[in-house]
């Protein structure tokens, strides 16, 4: 076992980026993945996503202190082991553990004593624990005596993730003190503060930093509601909230969505019946999508109606359309009877010549704020374009008129 091999299980939006930075820091990694077709394009040098300098670094360190492979036995060389699984919810809202079973189950033959587990997924409090009762059936090991875990969440935006890596304290959350401070040497190479905790602590804070996100979200959208209900522009009010008022803050409204936000408030309500604030909060992100195409509709027929969705990621500048509200907007669009379209100019499947996506549309509805859309929506160009009553749906105020929906002939050049 060398002290400098790094084992990452789960070569996704937060494995890869880790597995690269971990190399370029001098560490021979082995990213270690089930899906034998990102393998292979790893193996290629190909980014399967997007995230700033993650193919120059992939192509630097590929075959050279980063293996990609699916093969788990050379986790037996390693001193460092990293979770960094999806931890989903079931068709009941309760927390999935499959991943981390399937990979614990498939790693447990090559552990052996003196080595360190990092758990990195966002999971429900007590999981840590829960791997630890795992882990200590295996005969020799005994964690946190001559095996070490701990549980140390991922808190990088995607697509810069390589650069936070550097920038954002480390929380870590051993089993026992002596468990946080081997995961702690390993943070320490990359030059940051590292905050040493216990395991729960650390699944709270991780799940409360999304949850006090989310929340803020869900109150931003509230205030939206209740300003169109005055006939305001919560646009102009959030302005008035914040600008040059240190007590301010107030977020602008927004579709909110995402593998972690929509999903990490049920770890913690799954088990306490009086958590109303998460709760209410997800009803309200969930139902912006319907109350806005509830405004369209007293506005327009939308039956045979051509209608462009423009994003399909789920907020923008990344090319991860997990848990998306576009995909909500447009089934609930189609059962209007409207002819509907997503584009989204760095997910390929939905990346097609926007011109030709708004020819003739009667609705634009712009779902994530891409800086794309920003540079191609220009009012004039788009005029050319559209029928000449298009609506326009701009719940993040791309075109800086400050009102949520308007036709484009109000707009002008």
């Amino acid at each position: 076992m060398n002290k400098n091999n790094i084992a990452i299980v789960g070569i996704g939006r937060v494995g890869l980026p880790l597995a690269l930075v971990f190399a370029k820091e001098g560490y021979k990694v082995y990213g270690i993945d089930v899906n034998q077709e990102t393998i292979r394009q790893l193996k290629k040098g190909q980014m399967p996503f997007k995230e700033k300098n993650g193919e120059t670094l992939l192509k630097t360190y590929l075959n050279n202190r980063f293996i990609p492979t699916t093969d788990t036995k050379i986790i037996k060389s390693c001193h460092y082991i990293i979770l960094t699984l999806g931890t989903p919810v079931d068709e009941n809202f309760n927390p999935s553990l499959v991943q981390i079973n399937t990979a614990l189950k498939s790693i447990k033959p090559h552990l052996n004593p003196q080595q360190v587990l990092i758990l990195r997924s966002t999971v429900s409090p007590r999981t840590t624990e829960y791997v630890a009762n795992f882990l200590n059936k295996i005969p020799k090991i005994k964690t946190g005596k001559n095996f070490y875990l701990a549980f140390c969440p991922e808190r990088i935006a995607e697509g810069n993730a390589i650069e936070e890596l550097y920038e954002i304290p480390q929380i870590i959350g051993g089993i026992n003190k002596k468990s946080a401070k081997q995961a702690e040497t390993l943070f320490k190479s990359l030059k940051i503060k590292c905050w040493l905790t216990d395991a729960v602590s650390a699944e709270l804070a991780k799940l409360f930093t999304n949850m006090y996100r989310y929340i803020s979200f869900a109150i931003a959208n509230e205030f939206m509601i209740l300003a169109g209900k005055y006939n305001r522009d919560i646009y102009e009010i959030v302005k008035l909230v914040n600008e040059g008022y240190k007590r301010g803050g107030l977020a602008l409204p927004g579709l909110t969505g995402g593998a972690c936000l929509f999903k990490d408030g049920f770890f913690l309500i799954n088990d306490i019946p009086y958590t109303d604030l998460i709760s209410t909060s997800w009803k309200i992100n969930e139902a912006v999508p319907l109350f806005l195409i509830e405004l369209i509709r007293k506005r327009i027929n939308l039956v045979d109606k051509k209608i462009a969705i423009l994003g399909a990621a789920f907020k923008a500048n990344i090319d991860d359309k997990r848990e998306s509200l576009s995909f909500k907007i447009k089934k609930a669009l189609e059962r209007e009877g409207a002819e509907v379209i997503i584009h989204d100019p760095l997910i390929k499947e939905y990346n097609q010549d926007i011109k030709k996506i708004l020819k003739n549309v009667n609705l634009i509805f712009v779902a994530t704020k891409h800086d794309y859309y920003l540079k191609a929506l220009q009012i004039d160009r788009i005029k050319k374009l559209v029928k000449k009553d298009c609506l326009i749906c701009d719940v993040w105020n791309i075109f800086k008129t400050n009102k949520i929906i308007f036709s484009i002939s109000s707009v002008k050049e």
